[in-house]
């Protein structure tokens, strides 16, 4: 007996084996930004910290993220690049999308599936980290549903063939969840809530950056409102410069930051009518294109406030944590769940629809005029934006590990 005792010890002392599977698109470790790769990297760098979790994550490969993940000791990152030619085989498309038929037609995710099979020992659980979840039915195939779960990272529909390959969810917010459990067989317990993050160390209140501000064009006087985010429809930003018409003052300006494609350069017909736009606005509007997410602390800094005005149901709304966590006030529409991140923070949120533009103006014209309202909003997020820390979504990850491991959990 006491020859067994110490493999038995070594077993208890065994750090769960998670596998990451994030979407072919961006490379992780996040250097060309995207929210799911900077979580991700998050994650990972909090687990070199602590050492609790044994992680593999795959990615496409590039050759900035190889160099930021070198010397990683608890993280394995599986380089896996796209196959040539089509990623999907549209006959599989038609059978799931028409059928009901889970198929793994996107032969990056085989690669993948080939990839575990040579990595030992198994993972203990596999993660899903957003895209079409559906894609993994040949890996919850190969490893079982009860090793399988689906992180949404936006508002996801459940189907059959969701509740085949998953046997539960991680959902950003309440929103998610109870969205995503109506029409899902999953038991609720199996269904859990994983808020996301920021690095609270590195988004924090600090003094303005008064050369930045003065390089962009402002003085002063402006009252500066910044959006933040992909240049997209869905993100609003088409509204808020109608709002900005609306608002005869020189002195209201708007600063854009952002690119259609994170941190690639391509343009899109969408920016080309952003610049139109702009035009009517003069030196009103200024666009920085894409800023890497480590220099973004100071472009909030800079704003008097930052507005969040998203048409569609934000899941979670990452640019608003970090304005808070920067001392900003925030204004945004109410959506997803966007107000279970802002609660507390007295952020500002006005509704979607046909009025967004004038809510918008008339709330921005508010806020210029009461700069003591602006402080305590700024003060009240900074605080409320701690709940969201690096620490914090690591610590609730390694829980729900070890509930699923342990307790049974979602299986």
């Amino acid at each position: 007996m006491a020859i067994l005792r110490p493999e038995k010890d070594k077993d208890k002392d065994k750090r769960p084996r998670i596998l990451l599977i994030p979407p072919p698109d961006l490379p992780v470790p996040a250097v060309q930004g995207g929210a799911v790769e900077t979580l991700l990297t998050h994650l990972i760098r909090e687990n070199e910290r602590q050492g609790r979790l044994d992680l593999l994550c795959a990615s496409v490969p590039d050759d900035a993220a190889r160099r930021a993940a070198e010397g990683l000791q608890h993280t394995k990152i599986l380089y896996i690049a796209r196959p040539h030619g089509h990623r999907r085989y549209w006959p599989l498309v038609f059978l799931e999308r028409c059928l009901g038929i889970a198929a793994p037609y996107d032969p990056w995710y085989q690669k993948v599936q080939l990839s575990l099979a040579l990595e030992l020992p198994a993972p203990d659980l596999i993660v899903a980290e957003g895209g079409n979840l559906t894609q993994c039915s040949a890996i919850s195939r190969m490893f079982g549903r009860r090793r399988c779960l689906a992180h949404l990272h936006g508002q996801t529909a459940c189907s059959p063939v969701m509740d085949t390959i998953y046997g539960g969810i991680l959902a950003l917010s309440r929103f998610i969840r109870d969205d995503y459990l109506k029409n899902s067989t999953m038991n609720p317990r199996n269904a859990y809530i994983w808020y996301n993050c920021v690095d609270t160390q590195r988004f924090r209140p600090g003094p303005p950056p008064l050369a930045l501000r003065t390089r962009l064009g402002f003085s002063e006087r402006d009252f500066v409102v910044l959006f933040c985010g992909r240049l997209e429809p869905d993100k609003g930003i088409h509204k808020l410069m109608e709002a900005m018409a609306l608002l005869n003052d020189a002195h209201i300006k708007l600063l854009i930051v952002g690119s259609p494609f994170f941190g690639r350069t391509q343009q899109s017909s969408f920016l080309r009518k952003l610049e139109q736009q702009a035009r009517a606005l003069g030196s009103r509007v200024q666009f920085t294109g894409y800023i890497p997410n480590e220099d973004l602390p100071d472009y909030y800094r800079l704003a008097d406030l930052v507005c969040v005005p998203t048409l569609v149901e934000e899941a979670a709304g990452l640019v608003a944590v970090e304005a808070m966590a920067c001392g900003r006030p925030v204004l945004a529409t109410r959506s997803g769940g966007m107000p279970e991140y802002l609660e507390g923070s007295q952020a500002l949120l006005v509704e979607r629809g046909d009025t967004l533009a004038n809510q918008l103006a008339w709330s921005i014209r508010m806020l210029q005029e009461h700069p003591d309202l602006c402080a305590r909003m700024g003060e009240a997020g900074a605080k409320r934006a701690q709940a969201f820390s690096v620490q914090r979504y690591y610590e609730e990850f390694v829980h729900i590990v070890e509930d699923v491991l342990q307790n049974g959990g979602a299986l």
